[in-house]
């Protein structure tokens, strides 16, 4: 990130990859504000330079919501799961309506979970954001988009990094379904890239996937994956070549290059 032209960053949820993300960007002289629902997580986000704001979502009134001024925001907020999503497109409508105010950069950590169920290959222009979508993620994106248009969606596919793999939810599972289905994941590391390049590149109104080029299949993948990590390899039900397969070509096509293409490569 060039912290000459972008002096400071404000991320909206500091968890696994948000907290990150801010450690790396800090240490390049980048001023960077992280949110957190409570002051007990103050002095682990200070460890990681990061200069904590309180911030508690959804809020009864957006007065309660008060963001410092930078130059960029990433809004890095987990979705929840089944039920506990309802509240998604709230949080991100509310955020989009203090933000709309600013003149600032806001990037969205979203999904590739947008695609659902899809067969082949999927892009961005499979799924549009619609804050009236019974899917909350598409929702949420639309809720932001409707009151901030410029902002940038990224569509992240599953996560990994060198402390966290899902080789290890399937270690040791028997016949699980789908086997020869491609495997959409994405290494921590690329995600961090990704970001600090849309904000050094001051992109405005996008919506890319960030998901590695490679697709190897879900068997593949997690045999060799737990075998690496010393765990017991799961077993599969043949099936699934013809699931989804989300394309980053788009990004890439921007100039993007990853590091991580292959997520087979993988070692912890």
């Amino acid at each position: 990130m060039n912290s000459a032209k972008n002096g400071s960053l404000l991320i909206i949820g500091c968890g696994w990859l948000g907290k990150k993300l801010g450690q790396i960007v800090a240490e390049k002289n980048v001023t960077v504000f992280g949110t957190t629902r409570t002051s007990s997580n103050f002095s682990e986000l200070s460890d990681h330079n990061i200069k904590p704001v309180k911030l508690e979502l959804p809020a009864s009134s957006l007065s309660e919501i008060r963001l410092p001024e930078t130059d960029s925001v990433l809004i890095s907020i987990s979705p929840g799961r089944g039920d506990d999503r309802s509240t998604y497109p709230l949080i991100m409508g509310q955020l989009a309506q203090v933000l709309a105010e600013r003149n600032t950069q806001v990037i969205m950590y979203s999904s590739t979970s947008v695609y659902g169920n899809a067969k082949g290959e999927v892009t961005e222009n499979d799924a549009t954001p619609d804050p009236e979508n019974s899917n909350a993620i598409v929702a949420a994106e639309g809720a932001l988009r409707k009151h901030f248009p410029d902002a940038v969606i990224l569509r992240l596919s599953g996560l990994y990094g060198e402390d966290r793999h899902p080789a290890k939810y399937m270690a040791g599972r028997k016949d699980i379904s789908g086997g020869d289905a491609p495997v959409n994941l994405v290494h921590r590391e690329d995600v961090i890239r990704a970001t600090e390049w849309v904000i050094e590149n001051d992109l405005r109104g996008e919506i890319l996937n960030v998901c590695a080029p490679v697709h190897p299949d879900k068997q593949e993948i997690y045999t060799t994956i737990t075998e690496r990590l010393e765990m017991k390899k799961p077993t599969f039900i043949d099936g699934g070549n013809d699931g989804k397969q989300v394309s980053s070509e788009k990004l890439i096509s921007k100039g993007f290059e990853f590091i991580h293409s292959d997520p087979l490569a993988f070692s912890a």
